[in-house]
């Protein structure tokens, strides 16, 4: 679960992208979620992002669970092409399910979601590169100290070589690019006005839709270290997922079945207007009810055991 920005404290978490992180609960069931959530939640006077906002009865929405009348939006430019065969069929039965417990299915579109990604990977890196300029091996953290005559630099430099590793010194490349003298306006200051323009996609589809929905990648997992050496195609699985953050609007996936091509889980996810989580827990407990019912038991149950591994699946 993602939770609406700002709504539970950020105060003790390291920064990667102060405008993009949010702590959320992971658990196996969305009730237990729920009863996390409610507990974490709330205003922090620590945060200055924090809302002031009462946390909402979120055990009691997935106590409920009830989503006759509601209307699901699916989202038409997250599916289809590029996304796995087999993600699309289990995502398909999901709405099926849904609209079989009296949810309205309904299709809106979000036109610019297609340069969520692009932006996401400009906003992201920048921030990233600004918060962590702070671990330089001198004030606190790790600290490396070369041979020779430690000047100041030379111990930021191997502090930061060995402390990092190579995806955060690319993010951190990229951002301090991003951010330098002469592309500040051309790439972070557009990404921003992107990130706009998705603000308003949402917003027009809420209109339409009371959650939204869609897989929560396009493809089931793939192999530890399989695209390493080839980190575009790696970001390209979040680009369901990128457009909350950038909205700051609530998010939760789900186990959704295993694909037939590799009987790995497949994820759904759940998308509702900022402020309104509870939405997501209603439509999630009957979700995962349903879903439970068709695979007959947890869906967690169900995936393959990690090679190595010890104990059941």
């Amino acid at each position: 679960m993602k939770p609406t920005y700002g709504g539970v404290s950020r105060y003790g978490a390291i920064a990667m992208a102060s405008s993009l992180d949010q702590i959320g609960p992971v658990s196996r069931t969305v009730l237990d979620s729920a009863l996390l959530h409610e507990v974490i939640g709330g205003h922090d006077p620590h945060d200055s992002t924090s809302l002031t906002d009462p946390v909402g009865a979120l055990v009691e929405a997935a106590r409920l669970g009830q989503v006759e009348g509601m209307r699901i939006g699916v989202i038409r430019e997250l599916q289809g092409e590029g996304y796995q065969a087999g993600v699309l069929t289990r995502f398909s039965e999901s709405l099926e399910l849904l609209r079989s417990a009296g949810a309205e299915i309904v299709e809106v579109s979000c036109p610019n979601f297609q340069y969520a990604l692009g932006a996401y990977y400009l906003i992201m890196p920048s921030e990233a590169s600004s918060n962590l300029a702070k671990y330089d091996g001198v004030r606190f953290g790790l600290r490396v100290v070369p041979d020779g005559a430690p000047t100041i630099e030379r111990v930021m430099g191997a502090t930061r070589a060995a402390g990092f590793g190579d995806e955060v010194k690319r993010r951190i490349i990229l951002g301090t690019y991003a951010l330098s003298a002469g592309y500040y306006d051309a790439y972070y200051g557009s990404a921003q006005k992107v990130r706009t323009l998705i603000q308003r996609d949402f917003a027009a589809a809420f209109e339409q839709a009371d959650v939204l929905i869609s897989p929560t990648a396009p493809t089931t997992a793939f192999k530890l270290g399989e695209k390493l050496d080839d980190p575009l195609a790696m970001y390209l699985n979040d680009v369901a997922t990128i457009p909350a953050n950038m909205a700051g609007i609530p998010g939760l996936s789900l186990p959704g079945g295993l694909a037939d091509e590799d009987g790995l889980p497949v994820g759904i996810q759940l998308l509702a207007p900022a402020r309104q989580d509870a939405r997501l827990y209603r439509v999630g407990a009957v979700l995962e009810s349903l879903l439970e019912d068709t695979w007959g038991g947890p869906l967690l149950a169900q995936a393959p055991a990690i090679p190595g591994s010890a104990g059941g699946k």
